[in-house]
């Protein structure tokens, strides 16, 4: 995992923060002979994405976390995804409305419910227990 923070150069003010981490998601579960099987798709998680709210009134900015997500966060995955193979991002988001409505807007995806809670059994960390997985390829 990664950390970047994104300042303002003119003040050295905190923008945002967000952090990255090469991971992989499980899809197509069945059960074999041997026990449960699954595919994985390489991805990267995108956690700790944070803007910071005090900057946003001070200067009257709307839409920082697009601007961010689409010309920092995204071109920093797309850059490493020809080295390591990244297929897809995803993030655990906490399950407030306006979140989840924010992601959405930047192009991610919800599972539905069944396949959610499979994944989650496989793969969401238990300090995420609440949030909800999004996902979104590249």
């Amino acid at each position: 995992m990664r950390t970047y923070l994104v300042r303002f150069k003119p003040t050295d003010e905190l923008i945002a923060y967000f952090s990255l981490k090469a991971g992989l998601v499980s899809i197509n579960e069945h059960e074999t002979e041997d026990g449960i099987s699954f595919d994985t798709i390489p991805g990267v998680e995108l956690a700790n994405f944070a803007v910071n709210y005090s900057f946003v009134q001070k200067y009257g900015i709307s839409g920082i976390g697009s601007v961010i997500f689409e010309n920092l966060i995204k071109q920093i995955i797309k850059n490493v995804s020809y080295d390591i193979g990244v297929k897809i991002i995803y993030l655990f988001a906490l399950p407030y409305e306006n979140l989840i409505n924010t992601y959405t807007q930047y192009g991610f995806s919800r599972l539905s419910t069944k396949s959610e809670d499979e994944l989650h059994k496989r793969l969401k960390p238990r300090y995420d227990e609440s949030c909800i997985f999004m996902f979104q390829q590249l």
